[in-house]
C-alpha cells in the first residue's frame, strides 16, 4: 500500500491472554456469517475487510495484536466499538484490558459519531406516525450509504442529563443506572446538509419510550444522536421489499431514490390498520401490496418468493425473530446474504417495540 493510498485513520491494541488461534477462529466465523472477504488467513496474520475499514490480527506469544484502518474517524470508532463488544462477549477480562493506541488524544471527548440535535417541533401525520423536525450540528456524513441513526434520549425526569465520553483507554463510557440513555434507531426522512435540517418519523407505539418522548418534547430541547449507521439506499434495478410499519420511512426514502426504470415489489404487513394512511411516494416501477399480519410472516413470504426470483435483491425490515429466520434460511440453503438487506428494526422482548 502506498503512502497516498494509506487509510487516514488507524489504531492498534493488544489482546492479553487471548491467543491468536482463538481470535482467528472468531474472525473466520464472523466473516462467514456476514459474508466479509478475508484479505489473508494464515498462521502469522488474518485480515478481514468490512464496509467501514479493515481488521488485522497477528500473534504475540500468548496474546494477539490488532490493527484497524479506516478512511474516516467515525468509521474507525465504529470498528473499535464492534471489536470491543465481540472480545468482551468472548472474554470479559480481555475486553476490559483493551487500550487503543490513539486513546490519549481523545480521552474525555464525545464519541466521533455523536452529536446534539435541537428539536424544532413534532407533528402527527397520517399513518400513526409522529414527524419530528430538528436541527443537527453536522449532517455531512449522512450520504445515501448511511441513512439510519440512533437517538440518545435521557430519562425525561433527569434534570442534568449525562452523555457518553471516551475513556483514557479509548472505550466508550455510557451513562448507567438512572442516567441510562434510550437509543432507538430511526431513518432520515428529509435533511439539508447546509442548514442541518433533519426530519424523521416515529411510529406511535403504546408505552414506547420514544413515543412518549416525542409526544411531550418541547421545541428547543437538545438530545443526542449517533450515526449514520449502515444500510443505505440499495443500488439495484430489481428489488423485493418486505416490511412492517417500522420500515415505512426507509421504504419511502428508497422509492424516492431508485431510478424510474427500477422494478420494486413491496409487501407491507401491517399490525395496525391506521398505518395504511402513511404516505409512500409513487414510483412507476413499484407494486405495493398491503396485508394484515397473519399466519405467514414476512420471512416466510420472502422465502417462498425466492425460488421465483433468485437474482432479485431482498430487503427486509421487521421484528428480530423474523429477520433471524430469513438469515438462517439464506445460510442453510447455501445462498449468500451479502447482497441483501435483512434488518431487525425492533424486538418483542425490548422495552420499546416497533417505534418507527
Amino acid at each position: 500500500m502506498s503512502k497516498i493510498d494509506r487509510p487516514a485513520f488507524e489504531a492498534q491494541t493488544r489482546l492479553p491472554g487471548l491467543s491468536y488461534d482463538t481470535i482467528r477462529q472468531v474472525i473466520r466465523a464472523r466473516a462467514e456469517e456476514h459474508d466479509l472477504p478475508l484479505l489473508c488467513d494464515g498462521d502469522s496474520e488474518i485480515r478481514v475487510h468490512t464496509t467501514y475499514g479493515t481488521y488485522g490480527f497477528r500473534p504475540d506469544r500468548d496474546a494477539s495484536l490488532v490493527q484497524i484502518t479506516s478512511g474516516r474517524e467515525d468509521w474507525l470508532y465504529i470498528l473499535k466499538e464492534s471489536l470491543s463488544h465481540t472480545v468482551s462477549e468472548l472474554a470479559p477480562d480481555v475486553g476490559a484490558a483493551i487500550r487503543w493506541s490513539d486513546a490519549a488524544q481523545s480521552a474525555g471527548n464525545l464519541p466521533p459519531n455523536f452529536q446534539f440535535i435541537t428539536i424544532e417541533g413534532v407533528t402527527r401525520i397520517p399513518g400513526g406516525f409522529l414527524r419530528v423536525t430538528a436541527t443537527a450540528e453536522d449532517l455531512s456524513q449522512f450520504t445515501p450509504e448511511g441513512i439510519h441513526f440512533r437517538l440518545a434520549l435521557p430519562p425525561t425526569d433527569l434534570v442534568d442529563p449525562q452523555w457518553p465520553s471516551l475513556s483514557d483507554t479509548g472505550l466508550t463510557l455510557w451513562p448507567k443506572g438512572a442516567a441510562s440513555l434510550h437509543r432507538p434507531v430511526y431513518t432520515v426522512r428529509e435533511m439539508d446538509m447546509a442548514s442541518g435540517h433533519l426530519v424523521f418519523d416515529i411510529f406511535e407505539h403504546l408505552g414506547g419510550r420514544a413515543t412518549e418522548w416525542a409526544r411531550s418534547v418541547t421545541p428547543g430541547t437538545k438530545v443526542g444522536l449517533t450515526g449514520p449507521g449502515g444500510g443505505g439506499i440499495p443500488e439495484v434495478s430489481d428489488l423485493a421489499i418486505y416490511t412492517d410499519e417500522t420500515g415505512l420511512p426507509a421504504v419511502a426514502r428508497i422509492l424516492e431514490a431508485l431510478p424510474q426504470d427500477a422494478r420494486i415489489e413491496v409487501l407491507f404487513q401491517m399490525t395496525d390498520p391506521v398505518s395504511l394512511d402513511y404516505a409512500l411516494p409513487s414510483h412507476p416501477g413499484a407494486r405495493i401490496e398491503r396485508r394484515p399480519a397473519g399466519d405467514r410472516d414476512l420471512a416466510d413470504q420472502a422465502i417462498a418468493d425466492l425460488d421465483g426470483a433468485a437474482d432479485r435483491m431482498v430487503w427486509l425490515a421487521a421484528e428480530k425473530l423474523i429477520a433471524q429466520k430469513l438469515r438462517a434460511h439464506f445460510k442453510s440453503s447455501g445462498r449468500s446474504a451479502k447482497d441483501h438487506y435483512i434488518a431487525a428494526y425492533w424486538s418483542r422482548t425490548a422495552d420499546s417495540a416497533a417505534e418507527g
